[in-house]
């Protein structure tokens, strides 16, 4: 079974430059394997989104059908 491991990322998107620095931490991230899931906005005024990223790894022991 494929395993996975996970990272929260949070962007203040408030300022002029939020979305260049979320697409360069984003491909920084993606350079390390990971992939992007999913982006919600974190507040309800969209001052902040929060990015969900996965990336498999090997070799991990397999726990049996259970979560951990």
């Amino acid at each position: 079974m494929k395993q996975f491991e996970h990272e929260v990322l949070i962007f203040d998107m408030s300022g002029k430059k939020g979305l260049a620095d979320m697409r360069d931490k984003l491909a920084e991230w993606g350079a390390s394997g990971y992939e992007l899931v999913s982006v919600v906005a974190s507040d309800m005024h969209s001052r902040s989104v929060t990015a969900f990223l996965k990336r498999e790894v090997e070799g991990l022991p397999v726990a049996n059908g259970e979560a951990a």
